[in-house]
């Protein structure tokens, strides 16, 4: 339980963790290095960090389901 007494399942790990690599994508698109207001190296690279410890655990939750 997290929180409110709130049950994190798999599923919704799942559903929450594809949402926010969708948000870090959007970000990467709009202001990634190949984009025309491009931020800072390390920002871009913090964010393609995100999107793979997402992927971990996505992988980690689909294994638990």
């Amino acid at each position: 339980m997290i929180g409110g007494g709130t049950n994190i399942t798999p599923a919704a790990l799942i559903e929450w963790a594809e949402a926010q690599k969708r948000q870090k994508f959007t970000w990467l698109e709009d202001h990634g290095p190949r984009s025309k207001r491009p931020r800072a190296a390390g920002e871009a690279e913090n964010k393609l960090r995100d999107i793979a410890m997402l992927d971990a655990a996505i992988a980690l939750a689909r294994a638990a389901s």
